[in-house]
């Protein structure tokens, strides 16, 4: 299956400052910009552009939201396991912010260091490629009732079975 590819104006991570943010605001960014709209999170990280680019965005404007869960603990063999989920990402509907994703992933691992960090993609929407091109790998794919599909990825930090 390939990626529906829209074209979309472009705004550059590298431009953009990373910052925590609230529920509130998260809710707000992703109802508007997010398929599923917004979920409860642990974790809510928003990119404010902060250097004028080719955009024509007012400097200051969130252009782009991740959110992550809590963690959730297991004991295996090697230890006890700490797994994350990265629960949403979009950014504006109109834009591609390049290197967003790169960017919410790195500062999420340096600061709350996962053992582990897995996601769904809505198969009738995305095959999941960005996810894939961060390293994450396909676990198998999650049937619903009404025939959707969800495709489970995941980003295995440190060695346990």
């Amino acid at each position: 299956m390939g990626s529906t590819r829209k074209y979309f104006k472009a705004i550059y991570a590298r431009n953009c400052e990373l910052r925590l943010i609230d529920q509130a605001l998260a809710d707000s960014f992703l109802s508007k910009n997010h398929l599923l709209f917004s979920t409860n999170a642990r974790y809510h990280y928003g990119l404010f552009l902060i250097r004028e680019d080719k955009s024509e965005i007012a400097l200051g404007t969130l252009v782009a939201v991740a959110t992550f869960s809590s963690a959730r603990k297991w004991h295996k063999s090697s230890g006890l396991i700490k797994s994350y989920e990265w629960l949403r990402y979009a950014s504006l509907s109109e834009y591609r912010v390049q290197g967003a994703m790169s960017k919410f992933l790195s500062y999420f691992i340096k600061s709350v260091r996962p053992d582990d960090i897995m996601t769904y993609v809505d198969l009738s929407a995305y095959d999941g490629y960005s996810y894939k091109s961060l390293g994450f790998k396909e676990e198998g794919i999650k049937s619903f009732g009404n025939g959707g599909k969800s495709l489970k990825l995941r980003l295995k930090l440190t060695d346990w079975d």
